[in-house]
């Protein structure tokens, strides 16, 4: 699922960037931690092969978890991504001790260095009876325990996001919290006769590609993305990065280019391009996380009702963007935007009006 170049590729790299050296930053500290726990004390030393060896494995590992192993596990079976994983892994293994052997030579335990020698151990039972042997053992080990908490933490923020993982770190949302957030609800339109025409395995690749390619615009317009729905994606601001620049109507406008310049590749892989439509709008919400079995984070609230039935209006009305008047009084109003007063409309489940407007480009 390539993509052709775009004006928000580079927001995009760089969001990946981000999550190499953060995730680099979490194994060299991993790194640390695992020295205190076994000696007790931290020495010079012990921080500089931290930085110097750490650092080199963990912006390996990182890297293959950022950009390796998506695209080649999306390709592969599982027998073989577990081996192609393994293999990938201890390589940054043979790595760590070659770097340990190569920077600090003596400077290091000798029970250490003897396990990095070839002559060091004759054979796999040898390393749980001989002191190098041991060292060797917890070496492996503890690079283990990081490779696999560093992995895990980068699937984590994938399944929620990454400012949201920071927050719930954090504790914010061990119980509810009220914060004043804007929210875009996108829909593609005609999605069931859609289905009907390419069957459910091309759909279902349709809304993948679609999906994807929503996603470097959300980024370089700073939303969250909260959920995937069906067909459906919905973005969520905290208010004032949401309100500034108008960054949620930009971000709109955003993904409608970044599929038009991925027009032709629609038509000749799936015979249409996708069209879709959004709601906007904005007000406070509780967020919290739920769930025992399974937990999520999620947001309550009445701002989550109206916006979907705001994007629900927008066929009735022939527009492509719906907002309400609350959220378009509180946002800036830029000359390349054009909006339009369409009246206050009764909305499913809502005992009351609701003033809407429509924008598109001027």
């Amino acid at each position: 699922m390539k993509s052709t170049s775009s004006p928000w590729r580079r927001p995009l790299q760089r969001f990946y960037w981000h999550s190499v050296l953060a995730l680099t930053l979490f194994f060299v500290l991993g790194t640390l931690l695992l020295v205190l726990l076994v000696r007790g004390t931290l020495s010079g030393l012990d921080v500089r092969l931290a930085l110097e060896v750490g650092g080199p494995v963990g912006l390996l590992v990182a890297a293959l978890e950022v950009y390796v192993y998506p695209q080649l596990f999306a390709r592969v079976r599982l027998a073989a991504r577990l081996g192609l994983g393994m293999l990938f892994y201890l390589a940054g293994f043979w790595l760590l001790l070659f770097l340990i052997r190569r920077i600090f030579g003596n400077a290091v335990d000798n029970t250490l260095l003897a396990a990095l020698d070839a002559e060091g151990f004759q054979s796999w039972r040898a390393l749980a009876i001989r002191p190098e042997g041991k060292a060797f053992v917890r070496l492996l080990t503890g690079y283990g325990i990081l490779s696999l908490f560093t992995s895990l933490l980068y699937q984590l923020s994938n399944k929620i996001g990454r400012p949201a993982l920071l927050r719930l770190l954090l504790g914010r949302y061990h119980h509810p919290v009220a914060e004043q957030r804007i929210f875009l609800f996108v829909d593609v339109k005609g999605s069931t006769a859609l289905a009907e025409e390419l069957g459910n395995e091309q759909y279902s690749h349709l809304i993948r590609d679609f999906f994807f390619d929503m996603g470097a615009p959300i980024v370089a317009h700073r939303g969250e993305i909260y959920q995937y729905v069906g067909d459906e994606v919905v973005v969520t601001w905290e208010w004032r990065p949401g309100i500034a620049q108008a960054r949620c109507v930009r971000c709109f406008f955003a993904m409608q280019e970044a599929i038009d310049r991925r027009r032709d590749y629609y038509l000749r892989t799936y015979g249409a391009v996708p069209a879709f439509k959004a709601g906007l709008h904005g007000g406070p919400v509780m967020a919290t996380q739920v769930g025992a079995v399974k937990t999520e984070l999620v947001f309550h609230g009445d701002v989550l009702n109206t916006t979907a039935r705001i994007e629900a209006q927008c066929n009735a009305l022939h527009s492509r963007l719906l907002l309400s008047a609350a959220l378009y009084e509180a946002l800036p109003h830029p000359p390349e935007f054009r909006f339009e007063a369409l009246g206050a409309f009764p909305l499913r489940g809502k005992a009351g009006t609701v003033a809407l407007y429509s924008a598109e480009i001027a």
